[in-house]
């Protein structure tokens, strides 16, 4: 009964244990500067919720969007909703032609700005759409150079953004590039 009591307590008064992963996140009390909070977040059904005292630090873009760093990079949206992207270049995954990219169990997905899923495909990657196309391989690995890594073997291809396949997959990724250009040209 006791223990009962003290839980509705805590959970009424917003306790901040709940909040048991720490994060990284812009943070506009100090000119949108990445800080360092512990109970900032925690995992609730498959997503991350954040604590409300973190979420009112955000420094929100012009876009809505702010990025955080809980298990991986996310963009988070004012009202604590937010999704899971790809790190790229030390940070979450920009948006290219309205669309970042995360991953799935399925494969690769991109994300419009509201957070939406706008595009699940079941490639192992897939590069950000430029000029309508975006590069994709199925069955290709990740390979660690130097401070990144690069994505290798697989059959390489091209699709739109209904994830319809515009240039056909190949072992050959070099061949692709110079036809997804060409592709990317015409357009």
């Amino acid at each position: 009964m006791l223990i009962a009591l003290l839980t509705t307590l805590a959970l009424a008064t917003g306790n901040a244990a709940a909040f048991e992963l720490s994060c990284f996140y812009a943070d506009k009390t100090d000119e949108g500067a990445f800080g360092h909070a512990e109970q900032c977040a925690r995992e609730d059904g498959g997503g991350i919720v954040f604590n409300p005292e973190i979420l009112r630090r955000m420094q929100f873009g012009a876009d809505g969007l702010a990025p955080a760093a809980v298990a991986g990079w996310r963009w988070v949206r004012p009202d604590g909703r937010s999704v899971s992207v790809i790190t790229y270049d030390n940070g979450p995954d920009e948006f290219e032609e309205g669309l970042a990219r995360g991953r799935r169990p399925e494969g690769m997905a991109y994300y419009d700005k509201q957070l939406d899923l706008a595009l699940a495909t079941s490639y192992a990657w897939a590069e950000p759409f430029s000029g309508g196309l975006a590069a994709v391989c199925s069955h290709c690995v990740s390979v660690q150079d130097g401070e990144h890594s690069v994505m290798v073997g697989g059959d390489w291809g091209a699709i739109d953004r209904k994830g319809v396949l515009a240039l056909p997959l190949r072992p050959d990724a070099a061949s692709l590039r110079s036809d997804l250009e060409a592709a990317r040209k015409r357009r």
